[in-house]
């Protein structure tokens, strides 16, 4: 086989592969959408801080699910945040998200993960297409 045709049977694997991720963290986050609807219905009823893309994301529907559960990813992680310039966000909050029982938790950090992974290939992706433009482009 010659490097092009290897180069472009990768490409239609990580294609192929891409579309999995997607399909697979759609449907895992839709399999959860009520408990993410909970916990953030629960995060606005403590009056805790909602960043602008979190809050706006949570109207969209199944657009920007990543969107919808990297604050809270962060917030359990303690990551320190700005809320607004010259303020952070409340140490309540954080307190609040990493007390959190597993069931509630759990299933974001794993939705973070494969997010994760997909993006990975994505980043593998997008070198494997640069390679191929450099060689034969």
């Amino acid at each position: 086989m010659t490097m092009q045709l290897i180069l472009i049977i990768l490409n239609i694997l990580f294609i192929l592969l891409l579309l999995i991720m997607t399909v697979i963290t759609s449907q895992y986050f839709k399999r959860h959408e009520v408990s993410y609807n909970e916990l953030l219905t629960e995060y606005r009823s403590n009056g805790f801080d909602l960043d602008l893309v979190t809050n706006y994301s949570s109207f969209l529907g199944s657009l920007l699910n990543h969107h919808k559960i990297i604050y809270f990813v962060r917030l359990y992680k303690g990551v320190k945040m700005k809320f607004a310039p010259g303020r952070n966000v409340q140490p309540e909050a954080y307190a609040y998200i990493q007390q959190l029982p597993q069931e509630k938790m759990g299933w974001i950090l794993r939705l973070h993960r494969l997010y994760m992974i997909q993006y990975a290939i994505t980043g593998f992706w997008l070198c494997e297409m640069l390679i191929f433009i450099y060689l034969y482009g």
